[in-house]
């Protein structure tokens, strides 16, 4: 008995498992050692990284490529996320029920038709009464915007500044819908004349270090008071809020640039939903009220905050792609790179896997081992090019308003597109090393 259980245990180890009886009357259990495909695939990538490091100044040269491939896509890839989390703040920060009313009917997507937005309004105050009176409607937030062209200029102490700023006429409620709160000064009444309120940055373009409450500016040639400057909106670089429009607001009261400035029209109406019905139950009721007083024609469209984030979201991941396969054709020409390289190597190391080969090494060992080579070019070139984008986004964030965010799943589709490029550029030099006959290799000089 003890005699069987030595000539299994001889047996299987020749084929990768012990067996281990503990009695002759105990049953052959087995014991849990690598496969045999387990222990070619160590043994070549052994040989892979040797066979690497001998050049080692090559490899380094030829994983260049990958790095600035990687570089290149997770840096911009960071860089437009960290933008769509601070829009999304920024959206948020106005309010899950905030909704907008625009001149133009929607397309498919939700987004508004651009002329429209700038042509004659189809918007009426019969569209401002009606919402008064819709149901899940926050009567005392609706508030009609008016847009004013026109720089805003400084006209005292520091005159001769200007800021490019987006001038609205509103309500006062219109301007407590800002999520930024007031800096200094107050808001103004709805029968006020001639003042206004700055937002943090064209207060700052025009006055810099002053305060400006109580002071002029000059907006469509005509000199405004300044009563009220807000704050910068929380959390905010700059970048989020510039998109938005928040921060480069100006408002003037409604009622007043009615009377002093010809041709005025509404061209949105904001307004606040009721928290407690459902949204879309609230949306289908303004498109009710308002399609009464358009006699029946969707000459205008309703974007909520959750719409508004996804148009800009669109666009930014647009841009994304597009950024991204402008640089991904660094990583096609660093896959060109590794292939040219590993059929060097091949053509160097003729001789080599013809010993190889002599010596008992089957096809698919020579193929493995240079595929090998070529994943471990990618991934090095890989994991270098991540830490150079992490230092890169670091420097980013610190000297400029961009907030770069490196994501797992971003790490992830790095490695997974390094290992593909290695896997795709690497199958030909493999093969060609696979293929080669051992007489033939052992006689190359």
């Amino acid at each position: 008995m003890y005699v069987a259980s030595f000539v299994f245990i001889a047996n299987d180890l020749m084929k990768g498992s012990v067996y281990l009886s503990m009695s002759s009357d105990a049953r052959v259990r087995p014991v849990n050692v690598p496969l045999p495909f387990m222990i070619k695939f160590r043994d070549n990538a052994s040989s892979a990284v040797t066979a690497l490091s001998r050049n080692w100044q090559r490899s380094v040269l030829t994983m260049t490529g990958i790095t600035v491939g990687v570089v290149s896509i997770v840096t911009l890839i960071a860089i437009m996320k960290g933008v769509q989390v601070e829009i999304r703040k920024q959206v948020e920060g106005l309010g899950a029920n905030m909704a907008i009313v625009v001149p133009g009917k929607l397309d498919e997507n939700g987004q508004p038709n651009p002329g429209a937005l700038v042509g004659i309004s189809t918007l009426t105050d019969a569209d401002i009464s009606a919402l008064l009176h819709t149901p899940g409607v926050n009567a005392s937030t609706v508030s009609p915007v008016t847009l004013v062209s026109g720089l805003v200029e400084a006209t005292d102490h520091v005159k001769g500044k200007t800021a490019s700023a987006l001038v609205v006429a509103t309500s006062r409620e219109g301007v407590v819908l800002n999520p930024c709160r007031l800096k200094s000064g107050r808001y103004f009444n709805d029968d006020e004349k001639l003042v206004c309120i700055l937002s943090e940055k064209p207060a700052r373009d025009t006055f810099g270090d002053v305060d400006p409450v109580g002071q002029f500016v000059r907006i469509a040639s005509k000199d405004w008071k300044v009563v009220g400057v807000l704050r910068k909106p929380n959390g905010d670089t700059g970048l989020g809020s510039a998109l938005l429009g928040i921060s480069t607001l100006v408002y003037l009261p409604l009622n007043q640039v009615r009377r002093e400035i010809a041709g005025s029209q509404i061209n949105r109406i904001v307004l606040q939903t009721d928290y407690t019905r459902p949204a879309s139950q609230t949306v289908k009721s303004i498109n009710a009220a308002l399609m009464k007083t358009h006699k029946g024609h969707e000459d205008f469209g309703v974007i909520t905050s959750e719409k508004a984030l996804s148009i800009v979201t669109r666009f930014l991941n647009l841009a994304q792609d597009l950024l991204v396969l402008i640089a991904a054709i660094s990583l096609f020409v660093a896959g060109i790179s590794i292939m040219n390289i590993m059929l060097v190597t091949v053509t160097e190391r003729t001789r080599e896997i013809g010993v190889r080969k002599t010596v008992g090494a089957k096809r698919s060992d020579i193929f493995l081992q240079f595929l090998l080579e070529a994943i471990i070019l990618a991934v090095c070139g890989c994991i270098v090019g991540l830490v150079v984008s992490k230092a890169a986004c670091f420097a980013i964030a610190r000297l400029t308003a961009l907030t770069p965010v490196i994501t797992g799943a971003v790490i992830a589709e790095a490695f997974s597109v390094c290992i593909i490029v290695g896997v795709v550029f690497g199958v030909m030099p493999a093969l060609r090393a696979a293929r080669l006959n051992p007489i033939d290799a052992l006689r190359h000089e």
